[in-house]
């Protein structure tokens, strides 16, 4: 439903509209409390986080077992993503990215592949949100605020938004300068801004599109 609402606005705009159905969400957390735990959030009960395989039982409380989780979630996603770029569905999203008008005179339906492309980032965003509850065992309203919709898209856009890999070395990369520069200062957003207003200058099309571009063509 968000998607055929936000689908009819482009650009700028689209991100607008997106960014205020997330705060209008947000605002619905914080009223329903009595569901939803309002400002305090929910802990979720160890006896929902264990992983059943079989006839054997982990718990995710084990920090092994939860890393191992992640990587082996973060694989799959990572795999099918790959696969759907490199699938027909991908190559019509490459074109409707590219040129929209002359994708809709090839004879693709433009809004069908954009909504689907909507729901299946909603639907991996909607897991990894699961799965953070499993994996920690706390949900907080403040994981719907807009700064957590904003901050995912600066570290695509610093990795490099037309890559599949590119989202990666972006958030590997700031989350390592947030946690560096959060040990020496209160302040440390304003170092952060200060690093993405020089990378968006030295590589406008994000670290691994410019490495792309410039040196290994062959990158996905």
């Amino acid at each position: 439903v968000i998607g055929v609402l936000a689908l009819r606005t482009t650009g700028v705009a689209f991100m607008i509209v997106t960014m205020m159905f997330a705060q209008v969400f947000y605002l619905i957390i914080l009223y329903l409390a009595a569901w939803t735990g309002g400002d305090q959030g929910l802990v979720v009960p160890q006896s929902a986080r264990v992983l059943v395989l079989g006839d054997t039982s982990l718990g995710l409380t084990n920090p092994t077992v939860r890393y191992m989780s992640a990587l082996v979630l973060f694989s799959i996603v990572l795999l099918v993503t790959l696969a759907v770029v490199r699938s027909r569905y991908g190559r019509v999203l490459v074109a409707i990215r590219e040129n929209e008008e002359r994708t809709k005179m090839l004879g693709y339906d433009t809004f069908s592949n954009k909504l689907a492309a909507v729901v299946v980032s909603g639907t991996i965003c909607a897991a990894s949100g699961a799965a953070y509850a499993l994996l920690f065992g706390y949900v907080g309203s403040t994981f719907a605020s807009v700064q957590y919709s904003i901050l995912p898209l600066l570290w695509v856009l610093l990795g490099g938004a037309a890559t599949t890999l590119g989202p990666l070395i972006g958030t590997l990369f700031m989350y390592h300068v947030v946690d560096v520069t959060s040990g020496y200062t209160s302040a440390y957003l304003l170092i952060v801004g200060i690093a993405l207003i020089l990378l968006v200058l030295f590589f406008p099309k994000g670290v691994l599109g410019t490495i792309r571009q410039r040196w290994l063509g062959w990158l996905p």
